[in-house]
């Protein structure tokens, strides 16, 4: 058999298939639904949407095309899963089961074993992602998908959706020919998420190529013959009540080792000729060609590049590009089929090659190769096999009979999870292969070990440790090459900048759906893989052409960006990759647009003039605001997407799209959206920045790029003798990377390779730039019940209760530290401390003391003689600035009730916003029953005085024991929750930036942390005491009993003694 068929000219094929924009997982489910009976899947995991998109179809009432409504088995394993799957095939249904986590396929290995040994034809639905390993990732690697290469699965892998959804009904019919379970895999995010043109196979072509599981077909091979007679039913029915077997009994020695060899030539050997087939009735049908390997452009080829999934489309490009400008005859070869391993084909087509390089995103420590290579390696070992004997030992496989028959293989790992691996990678690796490359035979691409150029002293030094102790790691990865990138001839390639909770991978899909539907263009989109947590910042690209594209990964380079998040300049670049004369468009409440101009940071404003780049801007949140407000019984998330509605009607009137497609505005206006008053309005308001006409400088401080600065409370972290628990060395190797948004230029190295994390890295967050609006306490209002401080599942309200002379105290350390020295204000302040508590002697709840403050401090000053007043006056207004804004409440259980035990005493309660921990989810504000907490829109001014005042909590000590309100904290007596008003217990738990804002779970941490804080270190303290007590008294016993036992009278015996013991 060709591995090409010539193309027929003008050839009609009987199903073209339907034309839908979806991603991977739709793509299999929407085959799924029409061919399957039943499905089973454990939903545990935010990623398992097959399993999710098939109980949709089933809730539904959707009948399959045997006229049945869809079976699902939710259960609470992955093993059960597979244990039903298996279950429902041995009935006689057509079965599925989906896997969207590498873990799962691992839980299930003894399950899977037995399927094939039962011989169940049921397919499994894989979405690759990677194995728990030093640490864990949801990501996407071949890790799950090689843990299968021993379990007799036929194993297919879909490089893209339109091969997901074809390879899903063309491994159904292998499955029930050969009566072998098929495991069918796609890339996991960078397929399953991807949203892609693809032709969808037609209900009609699955029934007439797959047909039903009750057909009575003709027995596919002799040994089925045997088993079933002439005929046989498609989907064996092995359990029925009518023919009672048993199946998955224990045998013995003998009977288990026939059992296991005789599947070899009965089954297993019937694999390749039985999917060669089923490989050609699909062309008949579809005119889609698919053969065991692929082959691109590797007719004349001197190199060849194998790979598996998404990557292929990255490396076809490349090959072309290598080709036009380096006049390399480089081919790729997609591995559609792993298991049967086709080394037949391949042998043949490897022969007299200079280089095979195999691509692999997976790792297997310990291996003489990955598993790819290593069956490559296996089958021209039979080709070399061949040329050494007399006839052919291996009929199928070529002959390799001279040195030059045998090309030099080379193995790349790269994309473990996720990581988007460039064309330069693909590049360098195949330079590496050329008479005048490295010929390093094994290599990471995508990494680098040592870096030529070290971003800090400290990083060099570390760096240079590691070459001393391991001189060749530098040659472990390959260094991504200089040459440009493949030229692409994309219309559109944008870039959406939004925060999740915003409906941010609904706007990319919304307009994406537009650009295919109303104008027929091919389009690639996906979200950034990052599992979305409200709050955070997320990015969503989209590729659009009105032909073919070349690449599935995300284009590094754009020529439009959209941020839907107005403080996207505060972590990260969103101009970083915009093209020269590019389009960009941000969301701002300004109407002029030089204020707009002045929220940008001085270098993007410099980047924006050098290229020449389109600015727009509109407040779509006040249009989509006003738009909600008309349809008062409407959700919440209705207003985003209005709000994200705005923001493509603002794109298509920005980018000049009417212009690009050759149609008039009005026509672009009455298609991209039903609300026309919304798009109307968007394309009216939306307004230019002349670029030309603006100056760099005046830059708003709210809107600067992310700083390298040591966060203050890491500053106050003691170092850790151990270099893996150090969160010093931790900030400067890693933190401070991500910190700059340059997370690619970590280095691999010992640390990293343990997965080791030092504790309290959730200081190292600031979640400033992922709000708009934060909290903002009034402390007459304050009753000090606690509810905010104890319900902030981001630990980012900490209470204190001071007494004043300790307030006093930190103000006069603050004015020394700022290198003035005061002279009159230690004995000054006791002074005003006096007038201030017979000020508020009767006041409580409500007042506000900043009148109090200065009354006091007035009369006090008043009291001095004129030569020294004006210095008293001086120090207090320096008392003044030092405090900032920072406010104080009288609250009854600290104020009221202590000065009715103890006049005077009474203490002043606070409640403060940690500005880089809030992540704005206003759980505080709703548990306010005394509205002592409002919701501002942040500001500069408001983001500066929280920084101020939360610079001004550090500096102030812990809550005072005497007003502490817990009696027996291990009886359980007293108001429990004000233990977190100790900075200690409080601090215990830093909330993390890696989750979503106002998750219940942190708060539940946060408040188990600070309680056994609470209670465990008064114990370790005491006992600590107590041991060193012991040392002490053990010390002193040894002293005592060598005394005893000494006659000090005895000069001589003294000094033998002193003489032995020196």
């Amino acid at each position: 058999m060709a591995l090409f068929a010539k193309k027929k000219q003008n050839k009609i094929v009987k199903y073209p298939g339907s034309r839908q924009l979806m991603n991977g997982h739709m793509a299999v489910i929407s085959c799924e639904k029409v061919a399957s009976d039943a499905a089973a899947s454990h939903q545990s995991l935010s990623d398992s949407e097959m399993g999710a998109l098939w109980n949709l179809e089933k809730n539904a009432g959707h009948l399959n095309i045997s006229n049945r409504p869809l079976i699902s088995v939710m259960t609470e394993d992955n093993a059960s899963a597979a244990t039903a799957t298996a279950g429902l095939s041995l009935s006689g249904l057509r079965a599925s089961l989906f896997s969207s986590s590498a873990q799962s396929i691992a839980s299930m290995q003894e399950s899977l074993f037995a399927s094939v040994g039962k011989r169940l034809p049921y397919l499994l639905n894989l979405s690759c992602k990677s194995i728990t390993k030093a640490t864990s990732n949801i990501h996407c690697s071949h890790d799950d998908y090689h843990s299968l290469n021993n379990t007799g699965f036929i194993q297919l892998f879909a490089r893209n959706n339109q091969s997901a959804a074809d390879l899903n009904i063309i491994g159904r019919k292998i499955a029930e020919l050969s009566l072998n379970p098929v495991a069918i895999a796609q890339d996991g995010f960078l397929t399953s998420q991807l949203m892609e043109p693809l032709n969808l196979p037609e209900e009609e072509l699955i029934a007439e190529y797959a047909g039903l599981a009750t057909d009575i077909i003709d027995t596919p091979t002799p040994a089925q013959t045997l088993l079933f007679g002439k005929t046989r039913r498609r989907v064996p029915e092995t359990w029925t009540v009518d023919q009672p077997v048993q199946s998955g009994g224990a045998q013995t020695s003998n009977s288990y080792m026939q059992t296991v060899a005789a599947q070899r030539p009965f089954f297993f050997d019937h694999v390749t000729e039985i999917t060669d087939q089923c490989l050609n009735e699909w062309f008949e049908l579809t005119g889609r060609r698919y053969h065991r390997i692929n082959q691109y452009r590797c007719q004349d080829a001197d190199y060849l590049i194998f790979a598996q999934g998404s990557v292929l489309s990255t490396a076809e490009a490349t090959a072309d590009t290598l080709r036009d400008q380096h006049q390399l005859k480089v081919g790729v070869v997609d591995m559609t089929v792993f298991r049967p391993f086709p080394g037949d084909l391949i042998s043949h087509l490897c022969k007299g090659l200079k280089g095979v390089l195999v691509l692999e995103r997976t790792d297997q420590p310990l291996a003489e190769d990955l598993p790819i290579l290593a069956d490559l390696r296996n089958c021209m070992s039979k080709a070399i096999e061949n040329g050494q004997s007399k006839g052919l030992a291996f009929p199928d496989y070529a002959s390799y009979k001279q040195t030059s028959d045998i090309p030099t293989l080379y193995s790349g790992c790269f994309g473990l999870g996720g990581q988007i691996i460039q064309p330069a990678d693909i590049i360098a690796a195949v330079k590496n292969m050329l008479p005048k490359g490295k010929q390093q035979k094994v290599f990471y691409l995508g990494i680098r070990f040592v870096d030529d150029n070290p971003l800090s002293p400290q990083q060099e030094i570390h760096q240079q440790a590691v070459v001393d102790a391991y001189p060749e790691i530098k040659q472990l990865s390959l260094p991504a090459t200089a040459d440009p990138a493949p030229c692409t001839t994309n219309l559109l390639a944008i870039r959406i900048h939004s925060l999740a909770g915003w409906n941010s991978t609904h706007a990319g899909n919304d307009l994406a759906q537009t650009l295919f539907k109303q104008f027929d263009f091919d389009i690639k989109a996906t979200p950034e893989h990052d599992a979305e947590k409200k709050g955070h910042p997320t990015r969503f690209y989209i590729s659009a052409n009105s032909g073919p594209l070349a690449f599935d990964s995300p284009s590094q380079s754009v020529n439009t960006v959209l941020a839907i998040d107005p403080n996207v300049f505060s972590y990260c670049n969103p101009l970083d990759g915009l093209q020269e004369e590019g389009t960009f468009i941000i969301q701002s409440t300004f109407a002029d647009a030089q204020k707009v101009w002045q929220q940008f940071p001085a270098s993007a404003q410099q980047t924006l003039i050098n290229k020449k780049i389109k600015v727009f801007f509109i407040d779509a949140l006040s249009i989509a605001a006003d738009e909600f407000k008309a349809q008062p019984d409407a959700a919440l998330s209705l207003q985003f997407d209005l709000q994200n509605s705005v923001f493509k009607s603002a794109f298509f009137k920005a980018s000049q799209f009417a212009t690009l497609v050759g149609k008039t505005e009005e026509e672009i206006r009455s298609v991209i959206d039903n609300r026309q008053h919304l798009v109307s309005r968007s394309f009216n308001e939306v307004t230019e920045i002349v670029v030309s006409q603006m100056a760099v400088g005046n830059a708003s401080s709210a809107q600067t790029t992310p700083s390298s600065d040591v966060p203050v409370l890491l500053q106050q972290k003691p170092a850790n003798d151990h270099a893996i628990a150090d969160i010093h060395r931790f900030w400067n190797q890693t933190g401070n990377l991500y910190s700059t948004s340059n997370p690619s230029n970590t280095l691999a190295d010992p640390f990293l390779a343990t997965g080791i994390i030092p504790a309290s890295t959730g200081i190292f967050s600031d979640m400033s730039a992922n709000r708009s609006q934060h909290p903002q306490w009034l402390s007459e209002n304050c009753t000090a019940c606690g509810n905010c401080y104890s319900v902030c599942p981001d630990s980012a309200i900490p209470g204190l209760i001071n007494t004043v002379n300790e307030v006093f105290e930190t103000n006069i350390k603050r004015i020394e530290k700022s290198g003035h020295s005061v002279k009159h204000l230690r004995r000054a302040v006791r002074t005003v401390e006096k007038k201030f508590h017979a000020l508020t002697a009767d006041k409580s709840v409500g007042t506000v003391l900043d009148p109090i403050f200065a009354k006091a401090i007035g009369d006090t000053i008043k009291e001095y003689a004129e030569p020294e007043r004006q210095e008293v006056a001086q120090e207090f207004e320096w008392f003044k600035d030092v405090s900032q804004s920072f406010k104080f409440a009288l609250t009854e259980p600290y104020h009221d009730d202590m000065n009715s035990r103890m006049p005077r005493n009474g203490g002043l309660f606070s409640i403060t916003i940690n500005p880089n921990s809030c992540t704005g989810c206003m759980e505080c504000v709703t548990v306010c029953e005394t509205e002592a907490l409002a919701v501002v829109a942040q500001t500069e001014e408001s983001l500066l005085a929280l920084r101020e005042r939360w610079d001004y909590w550090i500096d102030l000590p812990t809550s005072n024991k005497k007003f502490s309100r817990i009696d027996n904290l291990q009886a359980k007596q007293g108001v429990l929750d004000t233990l977190l008003l100790d900075k200690k217990n409080h601090n215990s738990y830093f909330s993390s930036s890696n989750t979503a804002s106002g998750s219940g779970e942190k708060t539940a941490i946060h408040l188990f942390t600070s309680t056994v804080t609470a209670l465990m270190q008064p114990r370790i303290e005491h006992h600590v005491k107590h041991i060193n007590q012991l040392i002490v008294d053990m010390e002193k016993h040894i002293r005592l009993q060598l005394v005893e036992s000494l006659d000090i009278s005895d000069i001589d015996a003294l000094e033998t003694a002193i003489d032995e013991n020196q």
